[in-house]
């Protein structure tokens, strides 16, 4: 009875109601049993696409990120069965003129297409981006898995590359509060220093990184080809590379602001060890477990990550990565970490996602840019969970970052089924989304890409569909490094 009556005095309390700086829930004790009248409810504010003519006045007054508030539903004599208003669609917007085409080429002539798929915990653990890389590796070629940065919180539980690594490597990221000069963030966010060993040093002193290739897609079941990129560093520094029991030492020259060492196996291998001995600090970025042709597709992801923080990367590092990778499509894949109800007006994150797209764009000038549109989200409102406010606002901000930067737009909610989908995701059997109503799962990973594989075929089918895109101007600087034109030897690791 003590907490029935606290429960009740709770839900007296006003929407908003903070202590110390925390936000308290509302308390609907009766909310199961004591419905709003729908007609009384508040409309979803529809996000900035197409309305029909009758609706457009409608659609303005309720133009997201605007001062107005949204305006409450019209009321109807038959408004006890009218459903709740849905969001007007967020369209879709064309503009992978240059991905498309290199698809064609790799098609024709098995050239390799890469691609770089930047996310937060949406893509942790290779979710989204394994299926979508073996749907487009059995289509037009390829294996590997790509890009792997030498430490990752997903480790343990990535099928697609088993990882494992010495704890005496020093990290900076994203959001470390300072990161040296040393060590400049590479393309994933990250930046590895190996222990600096002591002329005494030996074996066991050294910073070591393993890979083992995963076993859940054919295309990544071996290595044929992999790439260690790290920054400069001391004449003298060496790693030491032991694949299929096979033990080669190799000197890491290079004074550019990113260097790399191309390793392939005489016989492709399942297991690859780097163990690194430097003399002074040395940053280490990662290694790409890829083939020469086909498609190759990196996961950059970030747990927490908004996108807008992707501009702590040096623009020369993404240069200089950009002139080793050659991207053909990057895609940002954000949202869940910005959505909140409580914001009205995203204007702030239009205007910092537009510094990082034009970074992008300089430093990647070949590749086309793809937004990818908010995930339903769901709140608990009045004992029910259903789409959050805050989604039709944020879509239509992403939308016209899209349009407004030649990039193109793929709206996620509407291929997820729209307004309160994330509720029938959770509830359905098997479930394809968890209980936090925000984070799909494996399965619904599986399904997400399904459907974004299914939009590039159909952008790559009909070709006419996909706007022109202005090039911007490439990028150069002085850190920037081209990579030789030799090629290794094919039956013994080598650098170049």
């Amino acid at each position: 009875m003590l907490i029935v009556s606290l429960l009740a005095g709770l839900s007296f309390l006003q929407p908003g109601l903070t202590i110390g700086g925390t936000a308290l829930r509302p308390v609907r004790l009766l909310a199961d049993v004591l419905r709003k009248d729908p007609a009384a409810s508040q409309a979803l504010p529809p996000p900035n696409g197409p309305a029909a003519p009758a609706d457009l006045a409608a659609t303005r007054a309720l133009m997201v990120d605007s001062a107005a508030a949204p305006a409450a539903a019209a009321t109807r004599p038959d408004s006890a069965a009218t459903p709740r208003p849905r969001a007007a669609t967020v369209a879709n917007l064309g503009g992978l003129d240059s991905f498309l085409a290199a698809l064609r080429q790799t098609k024709a002539t098995g050239s390799q297409t890469r691609i770089a798929y930047f996310g937060d915990s949406m893509i942790e653990g290779d979710l989204i981006t394994g299926d979508l890389r073996n749907s487009l590796q059995t289509a037009f070629g390829g294996s590997g898995v790509g890009y792997v940065p030498v430490n990752s919180i997903t480790a343990e539980f990535r099928e697609t590359i088993h990882q494992s690594f010495s704890p005496n490597w020093r990290e900076y990221n994203l959001v470390s509060r300072q990161v040296p000069g040393t060590a400049p963030l590479g393309i994933s966010g990250h930046a590895f220093l190996p222990r600096v060993l002591p002329e005494t040093a030996g074996p066991a002193d050294t910073s070591w990184v393993q890979f083992r290739a995963g076993q859940q897609f054919a295309p990544l079941r071996r290595f044929v080809e992999a790439r260690l990129f790290y920054g400069p560093g001391a004449g003298a520094d060496e790693v030491l590379v032991t694949t299929n029991g096979h033990q080669v030492p190799h000197t890491l020259p290079g004074t550019n602001a990113v260097n790399e060492l191309v390793l392939r196996p005489g016989v492709p291998a399942r297991t690859m060890r780097l163990a690194f001995a430097t003399h002074a600090p040395r940053p280490v970025y990662g290694v790409s477990f890829e083939s020469p042709q086909g498609v190759v597709l990196d996961n950059f992801s970030f747990r927490g990550n908004s996108g807008m923080s992707l501009t702590r990367i040096p623009a020369q590092q993404l240069v200089a990565f950009g002139n080793l990778l050659d991207y053909r499509l990057v895609i940002l894949h954000y949202g869940v970490n910005v959505a909140s109800a409580s914001v009205k007006n995203y204007g702030f994150y239009e205007r910092a996602m537009t510094r990082v797209v034009d970074r992008m764009q300089r430093a990647f000038p070949n590749a086309s840019i793809l937004i990818i549109g908010m995930s339903d989200k769901s709140s608990r409102i009045d004992g029910e969970f259903v789409t959050d406010p805050s989604v039709p606002r944020l879509l239509a901000a992403q939308q016209r970052l899209a349009q407004r930067n030649h990039a193109a737009f793929w709206n996620l909610f509407e291929a997820m089924g729209g307004e309160n989908s994330m509720v029938s995701w959770v509830e359905d059997a098997p479930a394809l989304a968890n209980r936090d109503y925000t984070h799909v799962n494996s399965r619904g990973a599986h399904k997400i890409a399904g459907l974004l594989y299914a939009y590039l075929q159909g952008q790559y089918a009909n070709p006419t569909a996909a706007g022109p895109k202005p090039k911007p101007a490439p990028a150069t600087g002085p850190d920037s490094s081209a990579r030789p034109a030799a090629s290794p030897a094919p039956d013994e690791p080598s650098s170049r």
